[in-house]
């Protein structure tokens, strides 16, 4: 992928595996939230973990595509 004096290691690694980095994160809160809906009691934090999740995607997904526009404009090849 790129030599390990690259100054612009995890802007690379964004680029080439950022489709990973969305779902994982969203999910990751996903069952973060069912979690304390289970051990602690909170049902509220059902839906307001799958809201916070599905916006948690969209922005993470709009990060990742900025990243690459950036890269592919500004970053020497």
């Amino acid at each position: 992928m790129s030599h390990p004096n690259d100054p612009y290691r995890i802007l690379n690694l964004i680029v080439a595996r950022g489709d990973l980095l969305p779902p994982v994160c969203a999910v990751a809160l996903l069952l973060l939230s069912i979690w304390i809906w289970l051990a602690h009691g909170y049902p509220v934090a059902l839906p307001v973990g799958a809201a916070l999740a599905a916006f948690l995607y969209l922005i993470l997904r709009s990060y990742v595509e900025l990243v690459r526009v950036i890269v592919d404009m500004l970053l020497p090849k």
